[in-house]
């Protein structure tokens, strides 16, 4: 059942705010006719059901928090109703034909709907590697998001191994030996993917035969546990540092997984992080920045992050119980600015 209150605007760092459209709201609550009618009177708004970076938001401050955890599954049935409803002659779909074949296959994905993920690949087995602003790590992070593996499974193993339909309407592999570098690229942007998506049985499985985990780095040279630590995936990021000696790893910048969790408002990550090793609370990047300087530096993102968050990371940093701000809130960065040149907003806010 969908939840009976949904919050529609929220606080975002950079001092705005952001408000879900009434078309978000009925796919969220599974409201399939709402969503038709929305579509008859304005054609437009199948642009902001579809949309990546709507989506991308959204599951910041619905599909993220307990109390919505039907969100995703009431999304994927509406775009399978949709999906079934734009049938033509032929098997042909106008949806996929019109270029939302990517946006259905992470809506399925995501809410770890095997069957309807099986009949879309049946349709069109490309569709794995997504279609417009949805890529193939999309894909990969959508299914990883569901915690079920065996839509994880199924999708890596088309994308690993590609198909294409026959004339006849049948299946028929890559024909050949495919590249190692494709298939470590595909492993890679799949690691990558199960940490952020905070699925640790499949990560699991992925390193299983892992010799360097370092390794598996993003073009911005971060590591599995930057990317767990970012989306807040504190279980993955505590199996990481216990089973890797991955936790002073950095990124091109220099940053720390600390830095990135705090940037990113994620305090328990934060927490568990400098639990495991205090000393990381005086390293310092590239620009000679701490994870305080990070931590209020997130205030001022002018991309869409929760204020929420951000500010109960500063409490919590303040309340002295994880450690002692007076140790490293003087600290100058290359610039010769501490913590409080930037503090101007989170000041108020607290």
């Amino acid at each position: 059942m969908p939840p009976a209150y949904f919050p529609l605007r929220w606080e975002s760092t950079g001092d705005q705010w952001w408000f879900a459209s009434p078309i978000d709201w009925a796919a969220a609550n599974g409201h399939f006719d709402l969503v038709r009618e929305l579509l008859r009177i304005d054609n437009n708004h199948l642009i902001n059901l579809t949309s990546l970076r709507r989506i991308r938001r959204l599951e910041s401050v619905w599909d993220d928090e307990e109390q919505f955890d039907d969100v995703a599954k009431c999304r994927s049935q509406v775009a399978r109703k949709l999906f079934h409803e734009c049938e033509f002659k032929k098997g042909k779909n106008s949806l996929i034909q019109a270029g939302y074949g990517g946006w259905l296959m992470y809506t399925a994905a995501s809410a770890g709907d095997l069957s309807f993920v099986q009949e879309l690949l049946e349709r069109n087995p490309l569709l794995v590697f997504g279609e417009g602003e949805y890529g193939v790590t999309d894909t990969f992070y959508a299914a990883s998001r569901s915690k079920n593996a065996g839509v994880f499974r199924l999708i890596y193993d088309f994308a690993t191994s590609p198909r294409f339909l026959t004339a006849k309407g049948e299946f028929e592999e890559h024909i050949g030996e495919i590249p190692s570098l494709y298939k470590w690229e595909m492993m890679n942007r799949a690691i990558h993917a199960a940490a952020r998506g905070g699925n640790l049985t499949v990560l699991k499985e992925l390193l299983s035969d892992c010799t360097d985990v370092l390794s598996y780095r993003d073009k911005q040279g971060a590591t599995i546990l930057h990317a767990a630590a970012a989306r807040g995936q504190v279980e993955v990021v505590k199996d990481l540092i216990a089973s890797f000696e991955i936790i002073n790893s950095t990124d091109n910048l220099g940053n720390t997984a600390l830095h990135i969790a705090a940037y990113r408002g994620q305090s328990s990550v934060v927490e568990a992080l400098i639990v495991a090793s205090p000393l990381l609370t005086s390293s310092i990047n590239i620009a000679g920045e701490t994870f305080l300087h990070m931590a209020v530096s997130g205030f001022q993102n002018p991309a869409f992050r929760r204020l929420d968050r951000q500010i109960e990371l500063m409490k919590q940093l303040m309340s002295g119980k994880v450690f002692k701000m007076e140790d490293i809130i003087n600290a100058k960065n290359n610039d010769g600015k501490d913590c409080s040149s930037h503090g101007h907003y989170w000041e108020c806010s607290l």
